[in-house]
């Protein structure tokens, strides 16, 4: 892996300070603080229902929060100012990828990847189509450049959806459990892809249950519960050392249903 500064000597690509989010009267996000460094790799994880999700999606404003200030890429917003403005300033420097791949089933590969930045950046059509041929190479996925989404794996798919968030030449990336929708055998592609842009240095948040990926390519991997981040650490304090008995019992459940054959 490529050798970067710590979050202290990096500037700092986002940071939540005492984001509190609710549904109704479900306190889904309690007082969470988070600072993400240029060029570092979080990964996420924790049971089903634990907040990760909504996590990453407070990050790019996709779901607004009740209390706490945001500051992501160079945007600064409070909870009551989370304006539509806000959200388009926010998502020219944010690229998300998610479950689903999300894809327009109508269109082919290469449109897929150009609308965006063709209609909500203002690029020229020959950029971006120049955009898009570079990050299908990245991918690996050049020779389906003219195929609709019907046409691809699942894995193809996810690799497109990855794709199309680069070419927005993102200063931050969001994965939210990118290979959850995948088959097995899908799973391994993806995460390659992946784990290849995090040599590059990209900014990465990662959600996930891959605890390989996590030890492999994370800077620091966080654990949530109920909302709240309760522990924070790099791969081997997280895994070899881990200090609270929440994320022991985790740990245990999750290492205890893995497959032998996948080293963590």
């Amino acid at each position: 892996m490529t050798s970067r500064g710590t979050p202290e000597t990096n500037a700092t690509v986002a940071s939540l300070v005492r984001i509190n989010k609710w549904y109704g009267a479900y306190h889904a996000l309690r007082d969470v603080d988070l600072q993400v460094a240029s060029g570092e790799r979080v990964v996420i994880c924790g049971p089903s229902g634990s907040g990760k999700s909504t996590l990453v999606r407070t990050v790019n404003l996709l779901e607004p929060f009740q209390q706490g200030r945001l500051h992501v890429c160079g945007v600064d917003v409070g909870a009551d100012k989370i304006t539509r403005a806000a959200r388009l300033a926010v998502n020219r420097r944010v690229g998300m990828v998610f479950q689903q791949f999300n894809l327009f089933p109508h269109m082919s590969v290469l449109q897929n990847l150009t609308v965006g930045p063709v209609w909500g950046r203002g690029v020229s059509r020959k950029e971006a189509d120049e955009l898009a041929m570079h990050y299908l190479q990245r991918v690996g996925l050049i020779d389906h450049v003219h195929k609709h989404p019907a046409q691809l794996s699942g894995g193809q798919q996810q690799r497109v959806a990855i794709a199309r968030a680069l070419c927005t030449r993102p200063q931050l990336v969001l994965f939210d459990e990118p290979t959850a929708s995948l088959d097995p055998e899908m799973v391994s592609e993806v995460l390659q892809t992946m784990e290849s842009l995090a040599r590059e240095g990209m900014t990465m948040v990662v959600v996930t249950h891959e605890m390989g990926f996590a030890r492999r390519v994370a800077d620091r991997v966080l654990f949530m519960d109920q909302g709240q981040i309760i522990e924070a650490a790099p791969p081997g304090d997280f895994f070899e050392r881990p200090r609270s008995p929440r994320l022991r019992s985790f740990l245990g459940q999750v290492l205890a249903h893995r497959d032998p054959h996948v080293d963590i």
